[in-house]
C-alpha cells in the first residue's frame, strides 16, 4: 500500500506550462520534471531530497516522501494515520465462514474504532457469508441525531 501510495504522490504534473518550486523558486525545464509534494507544492529534485524531520514520529525522511498536514511534516505512514483520522464512514467486513454472526455482531460492536459509532450490521452486497459494519464518526453521527 506505502508503494502505490508514494507512486501517488510522485505523480507529474499534468499541465503543459513549467512549474515551479515552491521552495526556491527555480522552473523546470521540461513539464512534469517536478514532483509535487502535499501540502507543500511542487518541489525541484533538489529540494525534494532534503532530509525534514516527522514531526509525528521524530524518523528523518525526504521533502519528497513526506506530507505537509495542518501545519505539520509528516512521513507517510503519520500522514496516511492522520488522514484516517478525518474519515467520517469506515466499514469493515467480518466473515461468516470464519466466525458465526452472532461473534461478529458482537464484534463489531465491542472492536468499534475509537471516536466512531457502529450504524448499521448488514450482509454484504450480493453475498452469503459476509457481513459489513458501518460506522460513522461520532460527533457527526451526535449532530444529526440531536
Amino acid at each position: 500500500m506505502i508503494g502505490a501510495l508514494l507512486r501517488l504522490r510522485l505523480q507529474h504534473s499534468s499541465s503543459k506550462g513549467l512549474a515551479k518550486c515552491s521552495l526556491c523558486g527555480a522552473v523546470e525545464t521540461q513539464p512534469g520534471t517536478f514532483p509535487m509534494v502535499v501540502g507543500v507544492g511542487r518541489v525541484c529534485i533538489n529540494d525534494g531530497m532534503t532530509k525534514v524531520k516527522c514531526e509525528a514520529c521524530g524518523v528523518e525522511v525526504k521533502l519528497i516522501t513526506s506530507s505537509k498536514l495542518q501545519g505539520k511534516t509528516l512521513c507517510l505512514a503519520d500522514y496516511m494515520k492522520e488522514v484516517e483520522k478525518f474519515r467520517q464512514h469506515i466499514v469493515q467486513s467480518f466473515d461468516e465462514d470464519y466466525e458465526p454472526a452472532v461473534s461478529i455482531l458482537e464484534r463489531a460492536y465491542r472492536d468499534a474504532p475509537a471516536g466512531y459509532t457502529l450504524l448499521a450490521v448488514r450482509r454484504g452486497r450480493n453475498s452469503t457469508h459476509l457481513w459489513e459494519a458501518e460506522y460513522e464518526k461520532s460527533e457527526i453521527f451526535q449532530m444529526r441525531c440531536s
